[in-house]
């Protein structure tokens, strides 16, 4: 538990004045248990209390402690108050009584204060939580712009690898042509031998069904290399993909249909395109 957050929301103050519910008085006194500062508050609290009411004690005329009185109790004033002599019955009042009408008075003030101080205590704490949501969500915006940005220059990074790759006049275009009859598709390799780099981009491919992904190939003395899968957003985005694999020699690149993950070799009746490296 916060301790400042509970100081602050008003609670002490209302169970000093005995409004809380029997349930809420015992929660704070399980608190006050537990966190023996919060006991040092409440008597902090009660003082408080006690010094404002002496600082801001003032004596009511005469004829206002008999309103203020049955007001307190739940009385009803019939008789109208006037700021004559008070009647012979009112002299029997003892004394004691007399005088502690005059500390009701104060307490329903402070009281009245308190209560203020305790709504403006739950309004601002209120408000300081929105606040503190207000914060998250734009962070988490941030957070995604910053994401974005991000994402946005690996691809411009990425782009103009490629467009450097492509304007090395010893890049090699691999056209892979379908190997499905009745079924045209075609994918390209851009690959630069000398540095072993290579990136492949989809022209025309069908989804992957679910489960399913998309392998590429390259043909090495006859003997298919695995290059990794593709991502499946490549057929919808033909978005050009660099290999994660080097390839320093090759004869012949292929993609293959494989289950998701990959294969360790091509499932033969699944290769969809291929393409000879131009000698």
């Amino acid at each position: 538990m916060n301790i400042k957050d509970y100081i602050e929301s008003g609670i002490l103050e209302a169970y000093v004045l005995q409004t809380l519910t029997p349930e809420e008085c015992a929660e704070v006194e399980a608190n006050i248990l537990q966190y023996p500062e919060l006991a040092d508050e409440i008597a902090g609290i009660e003082i408080a209390m006690q010094q404002f009411v002496e600082a801001n004690a003032q004596e009511p005329p005469a004829f206002m402690q008999e309103q203020i009185w049955s007001a307190i109790k739940g009385d009803t004033i019939t008789d109208k108050i006037d700021n004559k002599a008070p009647s012979p019955a009112s002299k029997t009042i003892p004394f004691n009584a007399a005088a502690s009408r005059p500390i009701t008075w104060q307490w329903a003030a402070a009281v009245v204060f308190l209560l203020v101080s305790i709504t403006g205590n739950v309004i601002l704490l209120n408000q300081r939580n929105a606040l503190k949501e207000q914060q998250v969500a734009l962070q988490k915006n941030i957070d995604t712009i910053q994401q974005r940005e991000t994402i946005l220059a690996q691809k411009i990074e990425e782009s103009k690898k490629v467009s450097d790759m492509m304007a090395d006049p010893s890049t090699q275009t691999v056209v892979m042509h379908s190997m499905q009859k009745g079924h045209p598709m075609v994918a390209t390799v851009y690959w630069s031998k000398e540095k072993g780099e290579a990136f492949v981009s989809i022209q025309k491919l069908p989804p992957p069904p679910k489960g399913m992904q998309y392998q590429m190939w390259v043909l090495q003395g006859g003997k298919p290399i695995d290059l990794g899968v593709l991502p499946d957003n490549m057929v919808e985005t033909a978005d050009m993909e660099k290999l994660p694999k080097q390839v320093m020699e090759g004869e012949a690149f292929a993609i293959s249909l494989e289950k998701e993950g990959g294969s360790p070799t091509p499932t033969m009746e699944n290769i969809y395109v291929l393409g000879k490296v131009p000698s």
